[in-house]
């Protein structure tokens, strides 16, 4: 499941905890529906011309938010490109791959969920 980053809710924080000034927070809410633990956290910089083969999530769940770049991942079967902001859902049972195919560097966040 895609989830882009214009469809998520966001809030301006003012002053947030006693702070000063804002910051904008968007609520990644889909995410806590997998309802489990996180395994692994991972900060991922996918090299130009570089794949994370495609494969199944048989015992666990990942989610991957991207941080920098354009990634082209394949989702189920339905290949998508993702921004930064976007979201990866994959759920147990699902598959899935994520690529650049970029001159560019591409970074993303990848969650584990057991």
């Amino acid at each position: 499941m895609i989830k882009r980053v214009q469809d998520i809710d966001s809030e301006e924080m003012k002053n947030p905890h006693n702070g000063r000034g804002s910051a904008l927070r968007f609520a990644y809410r889909e995410a806590a529906e997998l309802n489990g633990k996180i395994k692994d956290f991972f900060i991922v910089d996918l090299q130009p011309d570089s794949q994370i083969g495609r494969h199944k999530h048989e015992n666990n769940a990942e989610i991957y938010l991207m941080l920098d770049g354009v990634a082209v991942i394949d989702d189920n079967g339905a290949e998508e490109l993702l921004n930064p902001g976007d979201m990866l859902i994959t759920r147990r049972g699902e598959e899935h791959s994520i690529e650049n195919k970029s001159a560019a560097g591409l970074t993303f966040l990848a969650i584990i969920v057991e």
